[in-house]
């Protein structure tokens, strides 16, 4: 078992698949487009994500969240996200996303085994959202991939 200084037991994985993202929000990239990436070679292969994941689960590791930037820019993470799945042990599969991708992603998501998303949505309001996230956003195009994740059975 994994625990932390007061001695509780961690069951919660939290995996950046990419430090990329389509918004440049000013609480999460205060440089905007100036913010330094890291090299993609610098980035973990899903392979050694999965490895990783594995080797921690006898530890008590029950739950995987995969998080950014936005990891729907990472190219095929429907192919981690069914690496993941495929464990014995992970009980929690689930990912946070801007939403901005999540309608043309969401059945791909589902098919390959992810079973929650968290949608980061900071304002209703249109103009505020695109001040928040750094460009013009509809906020209807991210309620309609919430709706398209809710139709296929994503939590």
């Amino acid at each position: 078992m994994i625990k932390d200084l007061l001695g509780r037991e961690l069951r919660d994985l939290r995996i950046s698949v990419t430090d990329r993202c389509n918004f440049r929000c000013v609480y999460c990239m205060p440089d905007g487009e100036s913010y330094e990436f890291f090299p993609r070679e610098e980035i973990l292969s899903f392979e050694e994500i999965a490895r990783f994941v594995k080797a921690i689960i006898p530890l008590g590791i029950r739950k995987v969240r995969l998080t950014g930037g936005e990891p729907l820019l990472r190219r095929r993470i429907e192919n981690l996200i069914q690496m993941l799945a495929g464990l014995e042990g992970i009980q929690d599969l689930s990912l946070t996303t801007n939403g901005f991708l999540l309608k043309e992603k969401a059945k791909a998501l589902k098919e390959a085994g992810l079973e929650r998303i968290t949608v980061s949505l900071p304002s209703l309001k249109e103009e505020k959202l695109s001040y928040l996230v750094g460009k013009k956003v509809k906020v209807s195009q991210i309620l309609e991939g919430i709706e398209k994740a809710l139709e296929l059975g994503l939590h």
